[in-house]
């Protein structure tokens, strides 16, 4: 849904700023505004009552700002007029620029008959306010510095699809516009909703979000999106291949003995953890295993692969802290290791890799796992919790007409030399694909939270004369 761009100064300004032309389409679109919203009200009001789908209509083909616009010029330049509520009165004049004359607003002035205009405009307010949109109440007033911090998008920065409450939130990463002192007002960051990467300048936001008046969903989000990550793969000694019984070993020793032997390891896991180093990985590994890891816990003689960033490598897991070595990946055994995408409540999707077991892949999704089929040719599936309805979890993704909650992983589906179904790992293309597909969580807020969003004034009668 794109609008003609609407210009909010006066036509001496457009002039002074060199931008007549801006100020002539925004102009002619007011006036055709004015028009659709007198045709919307003959064509809804019956002589008593004005119904309350004709809003609908200016909205879908104007937009929320210039409809709102156009009905708050119209009572500015009839505010003599006792058929315009107190209270409209008012908003008008918030939404109207002082610098623009009531002869340059008066030929997009709505000559519907004022009282059914006036109901008219507080249905208006009324859906608008419905959106439950954040104002400067929820941001904080003494934080002037962006960066690495949530903040607070102005509604009228987003186009009208996406004006709801969670897309104003957005992570500042960097920028000049982060500081109120620089040059330059470019934010550069991520919408806490989604993840997608986005730019705005300075004087696009609120400010600073108060996190303390967060809903929960962004509270999660914004734990998420701010806590470390490392990409990991574990490997274990496979006890069939330990002749020389170097499980649980130490370091020490087993350089004493044969040596680390990649051959005699198997992997157990590969994907993205919360953690920041190798000390973080074994507390993980030792009290909430990571979606999909199927092993014993994280013990001496396992290996650690960190998979990125300053610190990539091999690392042996000592009785006390870890020791770099050299491991060829190539001979260990991985041969049952599925790519699969990871889509958990609350965050990105992410590649792992997972053993082709039942239970790697019920610990996936926390239970007893239950297909989906969701892709066109049948070439990928969902596993889920076949019990999700039955247990107290969060929504996580939709799935076509199917509302999936919580984790569930997307993996290969392909057939084995007998032609019997098997699953098999995601190719490149796929995850790149279902990443996307899935990339957009579904956002609820609390019914205590709705509530307090969606709190409205009392009722007006819309029209009645």
């Amino acid at each position: 849904m794109s609008f003609e761009f609407l210009y909010k100064h006066s036509r001496a300004d457009a002039v002074e700023m060199d931008e007549l032309e801006r100020w002539k389409l925004s102009y002619k679109a007011n006036c055709e505004c004015k028009e659709a919203i007198e045709k919307a009200i003959r064509e809804h009001f019956d002589g008593m009552y004005l119904d309350r789908e004709c809003v609908n209509e200016v909205f879908s083909e104007y937009g929320y700002d210039r409809t709102m616009w156009v009905l708050a010029a119209t009572i500015c330049c009839k505010d003599y007029d006792g058929r315009f509520s107190n209270s409209n009165k008012e908003w008008a004049k918030g939404i109207i620029t002082t610098d623009i004359s009531t002869d340059e607003m008066r030929r997009y002035a709505v000559d519907s008959h004022p009282a059914v205009l006036d109901g008219f405009t507080s249905e208006v307010r009324k859906q608008y306010k419905a959106l439950g949109l954040l104002d400067n109440n929820k941001c904080l007033s003494d934080d002037k510095e962006y960066a690495e911090k949530l903040l607070i998008l102005k509604p009228t920065t987003l186009k009208d699809e996406f004006r709801r409450p969670f897309f104003q939130y957005f992570y500042a990463q960097s920028g000049f516009g982060c500081y109120p002192d620089k040059l330059g007002g470019k934010v550069f960051g991520r919408f806490l909703a989604d993840g997608e990467n986005a730019q705005f300048r300075r004087s696009d936001f609120l400010g600073a979000a108060d996190t303390e008046q967060l809903p929960q969903w962004a509270q999660k989000r914004l734990e998420q999106l701010v806590a470390p990550k490392m990409r990991i793969r574990v490997f274990q000694i496979d006890d069939s291949k330990d002749a020389d019984k170097l499980k649980f070993m130490s370091h020490e020793n087993v350089m004493k003995s044969a040596g680390v032997d990649s051959d005699i390891y198997h992997q157990v896991y590969g994907g993205v953890v919360n953690c920041s180093d190798l000390e973080g990985v074994f507390t993980l590994c030792n009290t909430s295993f990571p979606a999909g890891y199927y092993g014993h816990s994280l013990s001496v003689s396992d290996v650690v692969e960190i998979c990125d960033g300053a610190d990539k490598g091999f690392y042996y897991c000592d009785p006390v802290g870890f020791q770099k070595i050299d491991f060829d990946i190539s001979k260990a055994d991985r041969s049952d290791i599925l790519n699969v995408l990871i889509v958990e409540n609350g965050k990105e999707p992410y590649e792992a890799e997972i053993r082709d077991e039942l239970k790697a892949k019920q610990s996936v999704v926390g239970g007893l796992i239950e297909p989906v089929y969701f892709a066109e040719n049948d070439n990928a599936l969902i596993y889920c919790d076949e019990e999700f309805l039955l247990k107290d979890i969060a929504p996580n993704r939709k799935v076509g007409s199917l509302v999936i909650h919580g984790t569930f992983m997307v993996v290969g589906n392909g057939e084995n030399e007998y032609g019997e179904g098997i699953e098999v790992s995601l190719t490149d293309e796929q995850i790149k694909e279902y990443s996307e597909m899935f990339r957009y969580p579904l956002i609820y807020m609390s019914q205590e939270e709705l509530d307090e969003a969606q709190t409205e004034e009392p009722d007006e009668v819309i029209s009645q004369i």
